[in-house]
C-alpha cells in the first residue's frame, strides 16, 4: 500500500515511472477524482517499499489538479529530465534535473486539455510526441498530440488526431509494435456506448488511421 484512502480521502489515479536501473520508481496520483496533485513517493526496491516526497516538492504543486502523470525524457544533448504534468490550470508541470531528488515548478504548457498527457512515447528522431484529450467549443472530445524536440522544455502547436462522431474517445494511450515500425494509439470511449477505440500510425504520428 503505497498511499490509503479512508472513507474521507481518496487517493486516485496513480502513474508510475521506472528509471533505466530498474530499481528506482517514482508514483505521482492525486487527492479526489480528479482532485488537487501534491503527493508524490519513491521506491528504491522496485516497488517494495515506497517513501513518501510531498513535502520536497514545489508548493505551487498543490495547486496543481487532475491526474498527474510523470515521465522521464532525454534531450539530444542527453541531459535527462523528469517531468511531472497535470491537467489544470493549462497544464502545469514540475521538473528534475537529477533523477527525481530536488523538483523545481516550470512554466505551465498553456493548452487546453481534460487530463494531461495519458502517453508520452519516443520517436525515431529522437523527440518526444504527448498524447491528451480535449473537449472543443462544442464539448466534444477530441484526442490531440503534441511534440518536443528539446526533451520537455518547449512543445509545438496542438493537433487533434482522432473526433469520432457520436463517440468520445479520450485518455489515449500509444505504443510500439513488436519490430518498431508501427505506433498504436488506444482510447476509452467515455460515452461508455461502445468498444475502445484503436488508431495506427506507420509515419512516426505524422498521419492516423482512422480510429476503430
Amino acid at each position: 500500500v503505497i498511499a490509503a484512502g479512508t472513507e474521507r480521502v481518496y487517493q486516485g489515479h496513480p502513474t508510475t515511472l521506472l528509471m533505466p536501473d530498474r530499481k528506482t520508481m517514482f508514483c505521482v496520483w492525486s487527492i479526489g477524482h480528479g482532485g488537487p496533485a501534491g503527493p508524490m513517493a519513491r521506491s528504491d526496491d522496485a516497488g517494495l517499499t515506497w517513501k513518501r516526497l510531498d513535502d520536497q516538492l514545489p508548493a505551487g504543486f498543490r495547486k496543481h489538479r487532475n491526474c498527474p502523470s510523470i515521465y522521464r525524457m532525454v534531450d539530444p544533448k542527453g541531459k535527462e529530465r523528469l517531468w511531472v504534468f497535470s491537467a489544470w490550470p493549462g497544464m502545469p508541470r514540475i521538473v528534475s534535473e537529477d533523477s527525481g531528488k530536488t523538483w523545481t515548478e516550470a512554466k505551465p504548457l498553456g493548452v487546453k486539455c481534460v487530463m494531461t498527457f495519458s502517453s508520452v512515447i519516443r520517436l525515431k528522431d529522437g523527440s518526444y510526441l504527448g498524447m491528451y484529450h480535449r473537449r472543443d467549443e462544442k464539448r466534444a472530445v477530441q484526442v490531440m498530440q503534441i511534440k518536443t524536440a528539446d526533451g520537455g522544455l518547449t512543445w509545438s502547436a496542438p493537433r487533434i488526431v482522432a473526433a469520432v462522431d457520436k463517440k468520445a474517445p479520450c485518455e489515449p494511450f500509444a505504443f510500439r509494435s513488436p519490430d518498431g515500425k508501427e505506433i498504436c494509439c488506444l482510447m476509452r470511449e467515455n460515452f461508455h456506448k461502445g468498444r475502445s477505440l484503436m488508431m495506427f500510425s506507420t509515419d512516426e504520428a505524422k498521419t492516423w488511421s482512422q480510429p476503430v
